[in-house]
């Protein structure tokens, strides 16, 4: 969703995300997996060219293990927190005392993440799709859904990788295949 800075409102544009189509493909796409539930609502104040984003959103999806490909089913929620500056209005880098971007402006929250935006608009769908890439753990394996299916998802793993498993090719690289060495 493509927010004009001009139509936010100064007492905050609020946006329920559940219903809405971009937001679900955002959540989709950041969380790498086919989505079985999604809420949230955000809420988009100005502050002069500065845009903040706060509230809450959680997704259950289905994603692949990274192990050995079963589904798995994970849940990701929480609070969001940004402010958004444009590219011509940011400052040097100012680290905080943990070596984290600080905020350009003053706000009256906490902020947990600094990004940019240029032109005119803002888009929502980024934050959203963003949020989720940061927030998904960043290796998923059966166990850590289920203790239990850990030696399963082991063996799966082993079967797959096995001599008899066909090797994955880029395919950008699959051309190459073609070649043939000459003596």
């Amino acid at each position: 969703m493509n927010v004009a800075l001009t139509d936010i409102p100064s007492r905050g544009l609020v946006v329920a995300l559940a219903p809405m189509p971009w937001a679900r493909r955002a959540a989709a796409e950041g969380l790498g997996g086919e989505l079985r539930a999604f809420d949230g609502g955000l809420t988009v104040t100005r502050h002069g060219v500065h845009v903040a984003v706060r509230g809450e959103i959680s997704a259950t999806a289905e994603v692949a293990c990274d192990r050995c490909a079963e589904p798995l089913v994970v849940s990701v929620g929480g609070d969001v927190s940004c402010v958004y500056s444009p590219l011509s209005a940011l400052p040097e880098r100012d680290d905080d005392e943990d070596g984290l971007p600080r905020p350009p402006v003053e706000l009256p929250f906490e902020v947990t993440d600094v990004g940019e935006y240029s032109g005119d608009r803002f888009d929502l769908g980024d934050v959203v799709r963003e949020w989720f890439l940061v927030e998904r753990p960043p290796r998923l394996v059966c166990a850590d859904v289920d203790p239990d299916a850990d030696s399963a998802c082991l063996e799966r793993f082993r079967l797959g990788a096995g001599p008899l498993a066909q090797p994955i090719v880029d395919p950008r690289l699959s051309i190459l295949s073609k070649l043939s060495v000459k003596d």
